[in-house]
Order: C-alpha cells, then sequence, then structure tokens
C-alpha cells in the first residue's frame, strides 16, 4: 500500500469518528432540553401514599381527602388522573399549583359491587421532572351488609 492510501483512510476514519461524536452530543443535549430541566421547577407532594379505608359495609362509598402540594419553586400543572378502577372516583379542586399551595384531591370508593379485602390505586400525572406519576394505593375490607334476624320478633313468645 502506497502511503497516499493510508494516510487517506487515517483522515476519513477521523472524519467518521468525529461526525459520530457531534451527532451523539447533538441527540444528548436536544434530550435533555425536552425534559426543561432549566428554571424553577415544581415537585409534587402527596399527604399519603397509601389510605387504608378499614372495614366497610357493601353499598358503602368511603371518602378521602389527600393533600397535593406543590414543594417546588416553579408552577405543579396537574395533567390527569387515572384511576385503576371504575368503582374509584377522583378530583382535584385545581389543576395549577403555584409553590407552596395546595389542592384537595378528593378519592371516594364505590363498594357496591366488591367483597373481601381489596386493592386499588390513583395515578396523579403532573409536570413534576422527577415524579411525572405519583401513585396512591388504597386499600379496604369490605364486608357482607348484615340483615337483623326478624323472626323471633314474628313468632309470639309460647312459654306462656
Amino acid at each position: 500500500m502506497s502511503k497516499n492510501i493510508i494516510i487517506f483512510i487515517l483522515i476519513v476514519a477521523v472524519i467518521i469518528l468525529g461526525g459520530v461524536l457531534v451527532f451523539s452530543n447533538i441527540q444528548n443535549n436536544s434530550s435533555n432540553t425536552t425534559q426543561n430541566n432549566f428554571g424553577p421547577q415544581p415537585r409534587i407532594l402527596v399527604s399519603e401514599e397509601e389510605w387504608d379505608f378499614g372495614k366497610v359495609i357493601q353499598g358503602e362509598k368511603p371518602t378521602h381527602i389527600f393533600i397535593v402540594k406543590n414543594g417546588g419553586e416553579g408552577d405543579l400543572i396537574i395533567d390527569g388522573l387515572k384511576e385503576s378502577c371504575p368503582c374509584i372516583e377522583a378530583s382535584i379542586s385545581t389543576a395549577l399549583i403555584k409553590p407552596g399551595k395546595s389542592a384537595e384531591l378528593k378519592v371516594s370508593y364505590d363498594t357496591t359491587d366488591y367483597l373481601g379485602k381489596d386493592e386499588k390505586h390513583v395515578h396523579i400525572y403532573s409536570n413534576d421532572p422527577q415524579v411525572p406519576d405519583a401513585r396512591i394505593n388504597l386499600y379496604v375490607e369490605i364486608e357482607v351488609p348484615q340483615i337483623p334476624n326478624l323472626i323471633p320478633n314474628l313468632i309470639p313468645n309460647l312459654q306462656d
């Protein structure tokens, strides 16, 4: 091989390697800017990460109010709520939570079609770059309603 061919191959290799490094750096920078890590950031804080409604009678709809607070320096935007079951109903008092402020998240559990121990959850989607999907676990133990025994009251006392 001639000396000129070896030099040409080395130059091409350096150009290709340089192109790969430049392209790689462009990809890394573009992914960082889409996360918007610049400026003040919001931080979602939820009063409880799980809640146990305890023992309830089938058909009851126990409710709990969670506090969702913005512990960051930027506006916290609640993008949506997702319940794991149609038996769960969740609503938040405001979708925009300013720094240091909070909102009420009301969660109800319709136990009409369930019995025994059950677990469900609610997702809170927000613009918090660290926790974009905050999850709350919900627990309940659903008991059969007790039917009073009316038979002794219907039959007269025969021992008199």
